[in-house]
């Protein structure tokens, strides 16, 4: 079984024109004329469906099932669409309300969620809301976490190029040896190895048996240091805590993370499965 566990929504655009339009600011930068190329190779299909796109992409990659991942609690609504087109692909988390509100009760909103509407986890993005991840905020995602045994994503480490805003300044994953160990059934995602805060990611991930690491983004904006990354990883930690993820803003570069992951030959067959797959479902209780 395959399963990317951190994908976003994609927006119903054409992806070609979406791409072009990042000349504005990528141009000659390097992960930018390599996705180019890239996308070159990937066959795609014209449909007004973004959610036909996707599963079409999906199929492709031969991944079997999807953690969908929202970026706020409007997008918490959108997911439930795109598991009921495809309810045996998509897996929804749940972004909690991540600013302070007293009209507010955040508990029984969480409740909600997992009781009655079927979230399988939790996206945290408290560091686009410049907050770091020990903020208090995160309390009641970990206690529901704990008491659910549901896993959290938590946004870490460099934010999608160009976002220019200040998210690194928020984002070291040291934060998590905050609450780690006071939550031991929460298990805990962290995104993009951490990058650039890898030996940290890397280093909490040996430290607590509850943390794991995902590799969302890595793939496709620097393949030479992923080899590297996960080598490192491995010799640490062993590769039953590494998580495949895309993390692209489009369908097609799903496609394009996984191909990375087909080419490997500095890995086995059994460590690939693991990453690609594995890991993933015993997570997710699969």
């Amino acid at each position: 079984m395959r399963i990317d566990f951190h994908c976003h929504l994609f927006q119903l655009v054409n992806t070609r024109s979406r791409l072009e339009s990042g000349e504005v600011f990528f141009k000659g930068y390097e992960f930018y004329e390599r996705m180019v190329k890239k996308f070159q190779e990937i066959k795609s299909i014209e449909t007004p469906s973004i959610m036909e796109k996707t599963v079409f992409h999906l199929n492709s990659a031969n991944i079997d099932k999807v953690v969908l991942l929202p970026v706020n609690t409007k997008e918490n609504q959108e997911i439930k669409k795109w598991v009921e087109y495809a309810p045996d692909i998509f897996i929804p988390f749940y972004n909690a309300p991540e600013k302070a509100n007293s009209n507010i009760d955040v508990k029984n909103e969480i409740e909600k969620a997992i009781i009655e509407y079927g979230y399988k986890g939790f996206k945290v993005m408290l560091t686009f809301r410049e907050k770091k991840l020990n903020d208090p905020l995160i309390h009641p995602v970990l206690e529901a976490a704990q008491k659910y045994k549901l896993p959290i994503v938590m946004h870490c480490g460099y934010p999608p190029p160009g976002t220019r805003r200040n998210v690194l300044t928020y984002s070291n994953p040291i934060s998590i040896d905050d609450f780690a160990s006071s939550y031991p059934r929460a298990n805990i995602i962290i995104t993009h190895m951490g990058y650039p805060f890898t030996d940290i990611a890397i280093a909490l991930a040996a430290q607590y048996h509850n943390v794991y690491l995902d590799l969302s983004n890595l793939a496709y904006m620097m393949p030479s240091r992923l080899r590297e990354l996960l080598i490192q990883a491995k010799e640490i930690i062993g590769t039953h805590k590494i998580l495949f993820g895309s993390d692209g803003n489009n369908p097609e570069m799903i496609e394009i993370a996984i191909n990375y992951f087909d080419e490997i030959d500095f890995l086995t067959k059994e460590d690939l499965e693991n990453i690609l797959g594995l890991n993933a479902a015993k997570l997710l209780n699969l």
